[in-house]
């Protein structure tokens, strides 16, 4: 293992590239493991703490528990921080730093894990972050719910729910203490709604983390688009995540692999924007850039759909000198010059 490390850095490939010029670049893996290199030439306590970090960052938590232990008492709450990633409560809440915002919520989920009463860590946990901080509140909820105060729960869920619509505690614990106080409809619909969410937020976090290791990577970017569109309708906010990430992926791609990206960008526009012919408009933006029967197809369609038969007879006379023989293009050609 010390050999196949040592010889990363001395391949071509890392040759003038540290570990943190290859994190800054988003190639966050490589980076650990020439991080890692270093370390076996000479140890030293501040790269091995920024080793644990990055491994934290990327998700390799039982690698960064074993880093940090080489910290002694230094790497005691990054130790803490992998084994509540890792699930292990207990040991986490003997090393959780106390005195950092986010290590109380870890708190918190960790004391409800373990069945214990977890009041006091939200208590410290709303002088950390404010009373005002949405966490804070869906807590709150959760608390009053298991205290059975659904009036205050209710309160408190649904004032979480202002900040973020796709707060998933929030909304589970609001259908059950409506149906706990008698208001069942409503609930059964919210944990309907819930179900609903569920696999599109595991979606969402699924993306996040492939993002989180390699941000550079444009297929990525545009996953990340996919799972933030289709949580547009239960929040309208994610439009505005989805258009900024499917942009992303097309900055950092070649002009031969954005076809898909964009066609997906103009599905985003034209189901949760300004419609059809917004659509239409922005694949012919794309279309300056390059050709491609597909854009080509999607366009026309769009521009039928906003009633703009001749830019989509124009389109799509374009596309078939590209596929000459294609039989739906020529099917799509002949209803748009009806509609002429």
């Amino acid at each position: 293992m010390r050999h196949l490390l040592l010889s990363l850095i001395c391949s071509g490939a890392l040759v003038g590239q540290g570990p943190a010029e290859l994190w800054s670049q988003g190639e966050r893996a490589r980076a650990v493991e020439a991080q890692r290199a270093v370390l076996i030439q000479a140890e030293d306590p501040v790269a091995r703490r920024q080793l644990v970090k990055w491994s934290l960052a990327i998700h390799q938590y039982r690698a960064a528990l074993d880093d940090s232990r080489q910290l002694g008492e230094g790497g005691r709450a990054l130790r803490g921080r992998a084994h509540y990633f890792l699930g292990e409560y207990e040991e986490a809440l003997v090393l959780l730093d106390e005195s950092d915002a986010e290590a109380s919520l870890m708190r918190i989920e960790s004391l409800r894990a373990l069945g214990r009463d977890w009041g006091g860590a939200l208590e410290s946990a709303a002088l950390l972050l404010g009373e005002e901080d949405r966490r804070v509140i869906t807590w709150g909820g959760a608390l009053a719910l298991e205290r059975g105060e659904h009036a205050k729960a209710i309160t408190s869920f649904e004032r979480a729910m202002k900040f973020a619509p796709l707060d998933a505690e929030a909304l589970f614990g609001l259908g059950r203490a409506l149906i706990e106080s008698g208001e069942r409809e409503r609930g059964l619909e919210l944990l309907k709604r819930h179900r609903e969410l569920t696999p599109l937020l595991d979606a969402l976090d699924f993306a996040e983390r492939g993002l989180d290791l390699a941000p550079a990577h444009a297929p990525n970017h545009a996953a990340l688009g996919d799972a933030w569109r289709s949580l547009v309708s239960a929040d309208p906010s994610a439009y505005e995540r989805s258009e900024r990430a499917y942009v992303m992926a097309l900055s950092l791609m070649a002009v031969s692999e954005k076809v898909p990206v964009h066609l997906r960008r103009a599905r985003l526009i034209h189901e949760h924007g300004s419609g059809a012919l917004a659509a239409a408009k922005r694949l012919s933006v794309a279309l300056e850039e390059l050709e491609d029967a597909r854009l080509f197809v999607r366009a026309a369609d769009y521009y039928m759909e906003a009633g703009v038969s001749a830019e989509a007879v124009s389109l799509l006379e374009r596309a078939l000198k590209l596929r000459p023989r294609d039989s739906a293009i020529l099917s799509r050609l002949q209803q748009a010059k009806g509609g002429k």
